[in-house]
């Protein structure tokens, strides 16, 4: 039977070898994010304090998809209510690159480790629904997980099962907030086990089923979130309209760079939710 226990022990070295170098910058993250496909752009023009390479992090997995960035950067954002320290994976690992949702979101629990409560997750999505068109950038509300694998499907190291509450997993308060200082819909995301893109035909069951977005990733690191007890804030870059034709990997990142500066404001409005509870 698998158990977390080994996965803690990952996350634990992990946040240990963090720890000192945090301290040495005087950064005190309470904000960790996790940028999706082309995402990685978007804290250029933060202040950066530290910058480590995922694969030099004991037991970090090091993202290796197009897109994807292999750095852990820690950062000093200047916002409305102030300056807030943010922890930023500016990539990450999937299940269909062969990985367990354990893996996958370790980064979460070593997140946990070090003390974060608030956790930004951004992805690129294919839009289900009309609500997401091509272009815009989607709050996700709520979720349908259609992975396969759940990363609460796992034994404590006492036997207990991890039996988690979901009612509020994206929190209202903070999407709602995000919604309006960005001017921004909020949707339901659908997280699919990939790496093909959706068929015509899953596209129209997504909509039958309620989804407004169709991706391949977040849903699991929700839930370890929700684990922990952190609060999450999530949304997706819609870059394609699911089940279409001629979609490709290539296609998605061009249409994620020519709107850095939507996904960069819609980052820091989520950063200054947090700056303003401290």
């Amino acid at each position: 039977m698998t158990t977390t226990l080994n996965f803690g022990y990952k996350a634990q070295q992990a946040a240990t070898y963090l720890e000192p170098k945090l301290s040495q910058t005087g950064l005190k993250p309470s904000v960790f994010m996790i940028l999706g496909s082309g995402f990685r752009d978007a804290v250029k023009e933060w202040s950066t304090h530290l910058e480590i390479a995922m694969a030099d992090i004991p037991g970090y997995p090091a993202p290796r998809v197009e897109g994807h960035g292999t750095k852990l950067i820690g950062a000093r954002i200047t916002l409305e209510q102030g300056k807030i320290d943010v922890l930023v994976a500016t990539g990450r690992i999937h299940l269909y690159e062969g990985y367990t949702a354990h893996s996958t979101c370790l980064p979460i629990f070593m997140a946990h480790e070090l003390g974060i409560s608030n956790i930004i997750l951004t992805n690129a999505a294919g839009g289900v629904s009309t609500k997401a068109k091509k272009g815009s950038i989607v709050a996700i509300s709520d979720h349908l997980n259609l992975m396969g694998q759940n990363v609460a499907a796992a034994s404590t190291p006492d036997g207990r099962h991890n039996f988690v509450e979901m009612g509020n997993a994206y929190n209202s308060a903070w999407r709602e907030s995000v919604c309006r200082d960005s001017g921004i819909e909020s949707g339901i995301y659908a997280g699919m086990a990939g790496p093909s893109f959706e068929t015509p035909a899953e596209a129209q069951m997504l909509r039958v089923m309620g989804a407004d977005l169709a991706g391949m990733s977040t849903v699991q690191e929700t839930i370890a979130a929700r684990m922990c007890g952190i609060n999450v804030f999530a949304c997706s870059f819609v870059t394609n309209e699911a089940g279409g034709a001629g979609v490709d990997h290539t296609e998605v990142l061009k249409s994620v760079s020519q709107s850095f500066g939507t996904i960069k404001k819609t980052l820091e409005s989520a950063a200054n939710y947090c700056a303003q509870k401290k």
